[in-house]
């Protein structure tokens, strides 16, 4: 089992105030935190991101960051900046969460372009399940506008054994991966909208007491001239 924090290993830390919710007489814990990111100032270097990324594939095989490959794919975008957040569970279990940008080229009309790769996983202790991991952003509603987000429906493990994720631009080698769904549901937030000051967040719900994962991208475009901040909002739900 994979009850250390990778995060936490490579000296990130645990996200100060994560909010847990456990009411007396119930067993869940949910536990969510929003951070507001300043992509001018990447909290981890190219190099710990990479690391960061490879010590998921350890612990989560096909199921961290960049899926059954298991490896960064080839893209030939330009790294812009990686985040990370380790919210503490119950029995020592973390949920470990990762965000990283690349530029893409221009947008169509002419505005700078980035693609967004989420990625949030949690490998419960003895005794305990894990029934909702969640990760996602969302923009001021002044100049930042939201484009194509993946997975873009929901996807069911009755139905299916794993999802793509890609990004929807045509004119460039974007990152892409295809994560294993053993169990549960993988869905979309509800607040997702594209557009002016849009949002996205990809949710999977179910139980499992084994390692799950969850990953997802999405395109923001800001204009040339313009400060960008968003907010991330990560979660994870366990029981005993």
């Amino acid at each position: 089992m994979y009850r250390r924090s990778v995060l936490c290993a490579l000296g990130t830390g645990v996200l100060a105030g994560a909010a847990g919710c456990n009411a007396f007489g119930s067993d869940r814990e949910p536990v969510s935190e929003e951070r507001t990111i300043d992509v001018a100032e990447s909290a981890l270097s190219v190099s710990a991101f990479r690391a960061a990324a490879a010590e998921t594939h350890e612990g989560y095989a096909a199921g961290g960051v960049w899926g059954r490959g298991q490896s960064e794919p080839d893209h030939g975008l330009e790294f812009r900046g990686a985040w990370s957040a380790t919210l503490p569970h119950r029995d020592g279990t973390t949920s470990d969460h990762l965000l990283v940008m690349y530029d893409l080229p221009p947008a169509p009309e002419g505005t700078r372009s980035s693609q967004m790769w989420l990625w949030s996983g949690l490998d419960p202790a003895d005794g305990t399940s894990v029934h909702r991991l969640s990760t996602g952003i969302s923009l001021p509603e002044a100049d930042l506008s939201l484009g194509i987000y993946s997975p873009a429906q929901d996807y069911d493990a009755d139905g299916v054994s794993s999802y793509r994720v890609e990004s929807g631009r045509l004119d460039a080698a974007t990152l892409s991966a295809t994560m294993p769904l053993s169990n549960g549901r993988v869905g979309i937030g509800e607040r997702t909208q594209i557009g002016d000051g849009g949002a996205y967040a990809s949710v999977w719900t179910g139980e499992s007491e084994t390692p799950q994962s969850l990953a997802a991208t999405t395109e923001v475009r800001w204009p040339a001239d313009g400060d960008v901040e968003l907010t991330w909002t990560v979660a994870a739900e366990t029981s005993r």
